[in-house]
Parts: C-alpha cells; sequence; structure tokens
C-alpha cells in the first residue's frame, strides 16, 4: 500500500460517492449485531466506520502505512468504542478471532494493476472463519476493441518525423519517430471522458477471480469479438466489474464515473474493420509482471507489451537473468553493515557514522543518515 500514504491519494477515493453508496448498502446488508468485521487497507477508515455504525460488534481496521494514525483521530472523533486499529500488513495478522466480514477495496484499475489482491487472499485465509463473508466477493475483467482517434493520436501518433518549421520552438520540429514504439506499447489509465472511445462490439468479460477461492491474481486468457459495424480500431479498453453482496458495482465507461478508470491498451496502428469481421484479443500478466496483449485480424498477429514501454538497460537485464551471480556493489555492503548494527544497541546516527569511517569516499555524514532512515522505514 505504499501508492497510498498521503492524504492527497485518499482524497478521490474517500469521496466516491457512487462507489461508497454501494459499499454502504452491502456492508449494511452483511452486517449483524454478532458480526466481527475486519476493514483490510483501511485508509482514512470510511468502511470500517460503515460497518461501526451498522451495528457490528467489533471492527478491526488494518492498515500497514502511517496514516493509520491520522484514522485513530478519525474514529475518536467519531464516537465509536467497538473499533480497534491495527498497523500491519496481511502477512502479520494475528487476531484475537475469526472475523465474520472482510471488507477491502484491494482492486486496481483493470482489477489486478497495483497487485494488492494476494494480500487480500492472505487474510482470507488467515483471519477469515470458514463460512465467512468477503465484500468484494469476486470480480471480472472486461474488454472491448475501441475506436478512440484522439486519444490515439494524443498518446501514440504523435510521436512522428519532424513537421513543423525550422523556427517551430515546439517538440513538432524534431523527428521523434524513435519514441512511437514505447508509446505504443505503454497501458494509459484515465477516464471515460478523455478516452472518449467508441466501442466497437459488445464488452465481454476477459477473465473472472472468485475472492473466496482465488490463490493467484493474473490473467492469461483470449477473445474473438465480430464486429457490428464498419469502424476504425486503435486499440482495446478495458476494466472491471465486482460483486459486492447481492449487487454488481462496474468501471465501465458506459456506468457512472468512479475514482477507478479504464486502462487503454494501443495498437501501434489503427486497423479498419469491416462488418462482421472477427477480431482476436489475448492478455497476459502474472502477479507483479508485464501486460501483455495480442490482436488477431485480418491473419495478422500483433503484439503490445508494457515490457517494451522503456529502454532497455542491457547491464541491468543481464544482472537479472536467473544465471546471473550477484556481488554487492558500495550501496549494497552499506546495507548490509546497516542490518548487522540494527540490533537495538546503536542510534541512528552511529550507524552512519559507521559508514562514513568505513566508506568515506562513498559516504558524507548526511547522505548515510539518509540510508539508514530509509533501512529503518523499511526494515526497522
Amino acid at each position: 500500500m505504499a501508492g497510498y500514504q498521503s492524504i492527497d491519494s485518499h482524497r478521490s477515493m474517500l469521496f466516491d460517492e457512487v462507489r461508497n453508496r454501494a459499499y454502504g448498502e452491502a456492508i449494511t446488508a452483511a452486517v449483524t449485531p454478532d458480526s466481527v468485521v475486519m476493514d483490510l487497507g483501511c485508509g482514512l477508515g470510511l468502511h470500517g466506520l460503515l460497518a461501526a455504525r451498522a451495528g457490528a460488534r467489533k471492527v478491526y481496521m488494518v492498515e500497514p502505512e502511517p496514516i493509520i494514525e491520522l484514522t485513530r483521530r478519525v474514529v475518536a472523533a467519531s464516537g465509536f468504542t467497538n473499533v480497534e486499529l491495527i498497523q500491519a500488513r496481511a502477512e502479520e495478522l494475528v487476531l484475537e478471532e475469526p472475523v465474520d466480514l472482510i471488507i477491502s477495496v484491494f482492486t486496481g484499475n483493470f482489477l489486478l494493476t497495483e497487485d494488492l489482491l494476494p494480500a487480500l487472499f492472505t487474510a482470507r485465509d488467515r483471519c477469515l472463519r470458514k463460512d465467512g463473508l468477503l465484500l468484494p466477493g469476486g470480480a471480472r475483467m472486461r474488454v472491448a476493441p475501441v475506436s478512440c482517434e484522439q486519444y490515439f493520436d494524443a498518446v501514440v501518433g504523435r510521436w512522428g518525423a519532424a513537421s513543423g518549421a525550422a523556427a517551430d520552438w515546439s517538440a513538432h520540429s524534431f523527428d521523434y519517430s524513435a519514441v512511437r514504439p514505447y508509446a505504443a506499447n505503454s497501458t494509459y489509465y484515465d477516464s471515460a471522458k478523455n478516452f472518449a472511445a467508441t466501442l466497437l462490439t459488445s464488452p465481454a468479460t476477459l477473465h473472472e477471480l472468485d475472492f473466496y477461492t482465488a490463490t493467484r491474481a493474473e490473467v492469461d486468457a483470449e477473445l474473438t469479438f465480430t464486429a457490428a459495424d464498419a469502424g476504425i480500431c486503435h486499440g482495446w479498453l478495458g476494466w472491471f466489474d465486482m460483486d459486492l453482496g447481492a449487487q454488481s458495482l462496474s468501471t465501465s465507461p458506459l456506468s457512472p464515473p468512479l475514482h477507478w478508470g479504464q486502462v487503454y491498451m494501443p495498437l501501434p496502428e489503427p486497423v479498419a474493420l469491416q462488418p462482421a469481421q472477427e477480431i482476436g484479443f489475448s492478455l497476459q500478466r502474472a502477479t507483479r509482471g508485464d501486460w501483455n496483449w495480442a490482436t488477431q485480424v485480418a491473419g495478422e498477429l500483433v503484439k503490445g507489451s508494457t515490457f517494451l514501454e522503456r529502454p532497455f538497460d542491457m547491464g541491468l537485464l543481464k544482472r537479472l537473468s536467473e544465471g546471473h551471480q550477484p556481488q554487492l556493489n558500495l550501496r549494497g555492503e552499506a546495507a548490509r553493515l546497516i542490518l548487522s548494527l540494527m540490533d537495538g544497541k546503536h542510534s541512528n546516527v552511529d550507524i552512519a557514522g559507521q559508514l562514513v569511517r568505513q566508506w568515506p569516499q562513498g559516504f558524507d555524514s548526511s547522505s548515510a543518515l539518509e540510508l539508514v532512515q530509509a533501512m529503518v522505514r523499511q526494515y526497522g
């Protein structure tokens, strides 16, 4: 949850009335006076507070980030005494009793982005009673081929050969066509309003996850679509629908806008589709891996991958290969020394001083202390 430490990162979620109404109705329907509830990744605590207000016997608010200290103040100001706040990650959770309900918002854009679902599965296995409930209980990845000429031109098409006059001060004066392949292999997260995309077929479910039984958050699936009318395809738009109790909440471009958006996976060049023409799509992504998509149309296979969205550092790729035998660099040696001295007997300044004495050419007192504090933030 490292991306949710600032207040601003919570603002769009906390004030997403469409989402919060759907969650609130599902929570109210699920909670009884005997319910023990966990708000996993609680942030500023809205869903846990909704559960407390719905009459839950006990609510555990779980959040690994320091923002939980602000949440404590929110809970206290709201006057609830049936709430316990726990600063921990899912794999660290040890509760006095199993919970009847786990509430989470671990669905990133297009479901798998952010890779938070594995933490939900861990908490489920550690803390949810056998016949307990999950909100949400599952979700589906949805996709459709789209025409979005303006957006395509803005993010892919504009990377091209020089088109401006010599006196033009803009980037159009120069040849940036070398950048275009990287742009075409990138994924773009935005709102339906900005995409302004026209769906060329009905959307279809690419992949479905049952949060009660899933153990992995990844996708390897393919679909075939049939164009209803002629149109220019610029790529694919993806989103997800989730199950909240008896109702569904959709992040579709055709639904009311939420803090989630959609994802656009471009084609390198637009493709003209004819009525009744088939177009195939496949998508693969392992947990914390790259998005790999392919389009099959008119006998041609066109691939895209976020692995190709940035220039390669060949030295880094070699070091990351399975057969490479790594050796610590200066910063690695320093990290090893810092970890060995994090024994409860040395202050941060003491450890920083040892770094400076050990590697006077590599650290001054300021940079040494900065590294020590970074290590403490993560491991201490």
